[in-house]
Parts: structure tokens; C-alpha cells; sequence
């Protein structure tokens, strides 16, 4: 069974199997953005059969901080909090890597009289009525420097390596996209300058590594496949060929794997009129760099059909409600969801975060794969 094997990444970190817990926010982190004692709980009981569990949206800037309560890795007074996670959850060779976020004009901030950044004033993605501040050549500056702060504070913290978060219409994706991203300077219109501000980030975080390392610590980044704001297919389309050319760009960089958002790992999409399994497509565009297949993968046969083109698998809904989910899946055994008992002491049982199951009572279907 594949997803047993180990894999050695480019950094000389190596995973003990190609399985990887994604990125789910669970809402719990004080509002000063450090661990709580709940989120370490949830990890532990999910740790040690798992290749990677990557720690989602820790903001690098308070003006950058998007929603909820989720982790800052901001000032350096965060470094012993965060430093419980990977105490925690660096069990039987389980590592450990913190996403790295952004939220530009998502941000709700944390600063007195705040008014979120843009890319571009013009977008019409921007909210209508809100005020933003179009960001200029020294502030982009300042951000990246925050990026590459917050990589220090991940390997002093004990993290084995970081994920650029450049996804989800976080900044680095707002860059990229040209709905978001109307500039006129070295930072928009052509792909290659739309996509400068995460190339220079990895670049310079790559550099942090470099001279900070005590151990082999990995970068990966996270991406979407199209801007799903976009109103037609032929737009959305278009959209996904722009992200094929990304994906090539990225292949160069010497990342230790590109991360992808999707839907439906299995899928397949037409191109030129061929219809073509995405996972095996996107492999065409990112030849050198490891790549992570994640979306709707519960069941150990889907995983191993999905490894069959992909690297690496994550997920994410199937560890809340089965925390060994990694064991399963390396036995090929049948994952059961639960279909009744959903209520409190099944959320004690699993020590899932009260946060967290807020939103398992808003959408129980999509935590429980019921379409």
C-alpha cells in the first residue's frame, strides 16, 4: 500500500507516509492568538499514525488577521505557546508545519482605527462601502518581512517546516489573481508579475531557513486551482489554465511540495475537449516538486487512487470524527462515520474543540460526507 511508504522531501525532511492531516481551523486559540489547552488535546488524540499535520492560519501580522481565533505567530512573544504544539504533536515521528497567512482586504485586523490593505484599490472584490488602504512598495516590503519573521519563530518554536498559505483569497492568492490584482507596477498585470510577490516570499523565507535551521525544516505552499468568484465557467476555465502555468513557474522554486485546494481529488477535467484525471493533469505542470492531493478522499481505496498521481494526500473532515483515521487508512480499513450521536458526549469523547463543533452543527453533512 502506498500510502505507507516514506518520503524524503527536498529540505531532507521525511515523512513516514504520504498521508497528511490539511489545515482545519478550529476556532480555539485565545483571542490573543495562543494555543489553547483544547486545540492540544484535539492533536494529541490525532497525532503519531499521520506523516504531517499541518497547523492552519497562523497570522504573520496583526493587521492580517482574518477571522475567529486562530494563532498569531506575529511578535516574538508567541514562540513558547506556539512551541506546545509541536511538543505535543511530534509523537512516533509525526512532523509538524505551520501555515502562514495573510488576510489583505480579508483582514479584520487587531490594531486600533484599522483599515484592511488591498492589492488594488479598483478591484471589484472589494466590499462595497468599506474603506481599504491600496498597499504601497515599502508596505508590501514590511509584509514580506513579517513572512519571513514569523518562518524564524516556527523554527525556534520546533516546527519542521512552514506552508506559504497562498490560497483561498489570502494575499498572496489576491496577488495572483487578476480579479484582485489590478496594479500596474512590478507587482501586477503579467502572470510573472502577478505571482512576484509569492516567488519573492519563498525566495526570502527559503533564505530564513538557510542561516536559522537547526534540523531539516520544509516549505511548502498552499494553492488554489481557479478563483471560484468568477461568474461563468469559460471565465473559471480560463482561470484553471492561468493556475496550470503557476503551478509550472512554482516547479522551479525547489519547494518541498505544492499543497492543492480542491473539491474532489478524483475528479476529472476537460481540456481540449480531453477529459483527464486532475491529479494526473496537475502532475504535468509540477514534475520536481512533491504534490499534495487533497478533496474528498475518505475511504483507503480513494487515497491509494489518488496516490497513483499525487505524492502526497491530505484531508481534513475525516480526523474529527475518526481521530486514527491514519491507521485505517494504512490497514485499509472501512472508515463509518457516525450517522447518530452526534451531541456533546461524543464531542467529549473525541475532545473536539467547542469552536470547532459550532460549525460541525451548522454543516453536519459536510463534516459527514452526506451529499
Amino acid at each position: 500500500m502506498r500510502a505507507s511508504e516514506p518520503i524524503q522531501l527536498q529540505s531532507g525532511v521525511t515523512l513516514k507516509n504520504r498521508l497528511v492531516f490539511a489545515p482545519i481551523s478550529t476556532m480555539e486559540d485565545a483571542p490573543d492568538g495562543k494555543v489553547t489547552k483544547d486545540e492540544l488535546s484535539f492533536f494529541a488524540q490525532r497525532t503519531g499514525d499521520v506523516g504531517a499535520i499541518v497547523i492552519a492560519s497562523a497570522y504573520v501580522d496583526q493587521e492580517g488577521k482574518s477571522y475567529g481565533n486562530n494563532l498569531s505567530v506575529s511578535h516574538d512573544h508567541y514562540i513558547e505557546s506556539l512551541k506546545e504544539l509541536p511538543r505535543v504533536i511530534q509523537q512516533n515521528d509525526t512532523k509538524i508545519f505551520l501555515q502562514l497567512y495573510h488576510g489583505g482586504a480579508m483582514a479584520e485586523g487587531q490594531v486600533e482605527h484599522f483599515k484592511p490593505v488591498c492589492v488594488s484599490q479598483t478591484s471589484s472584490r472589494l466590499t462595497e462601502g468599506k474603506e481599504y488602504r491600496e498597499l504601497t512598495d515599502s508596505e508590501i516590503e514590511q509584509i514580506i518581512l513579517a513572512y519571513k519573521e514569523a518562518t524564524l519563530r516556527a523554527i525556534k518554536a520546533g516546527f519542521d517546516g512552514v506552508e506559504i498559505h497562498a490560497a483561498n483569497s489570502y494575499l498572496p492568492n489576491q496577488f495572483l489573481m487578476p480579479t484582485w490584482n489590478l496594479r500596474e507596477d512590478k507587482w501586477g498585470g503579467s502572470l510573472e508579475n502577478r505571482l512576484r510577490f509569492l516567488e519573492v516570499l519563498i525566495d526570502q523565507i527559503k533564505e530564513v531557513v538557510a542561516m536559522n535551521q537547526v534540523k531539516p525544516f520544509a516549505l511548502g505552499v498552499r494553492i488554489s486551482l481557479e478563483d471560484a468568484f468568477l461568474g461563468t465557467q469559460e471565465e473559471r476555465d480560463a482561470s484553471f489554465k492561468e493556475a496550470l502555468g503557476v503551478l509550472k513557474l512554482l516547479d522551479d522554486k525547489g519547494l518541498d511540495y505544492l499543497h492543492i485546494t480542491s473539491s474532489n481529488a478524483l475528479e476529472k477535467k476537460e481540456i481540449n475537449g480531453q477529459k483527464i484525471e486532475l491529479l494526473r493533469l496537475l502532475k504535468r505542470f509540477a514534475e520536481k516538486t512533491p504534490l499534495v492531493g487533497c478533496g474528498n478522499l475518505l475511504q483507503s481505496e480513494e487515497v491509494e487512487e489518488a496516490l497513483e498521481f499525487s505524492d502526497l494526500v491530505s484531508a481534513c473532515r475525516p480526523f474529527v470524527f475518526t481521530p486514527d483515521w491514519a491507521k485505517k487508512i494504512q490497514q485499509g480499513e472501512l472508515i463509518e462515520l457516525p450517522s447518530t450521536g452526534i451531541d456533546w458526549q461524543l464531542r467529549q469523547k473525541l475532545n473536539i474543540p467547542r469552536n470547532l463543533w459550532k460549525g460541525i452543527e451548522s454543516s453536519p453533512d459536510w463534516y459527514l460526507y452526506k451529499f
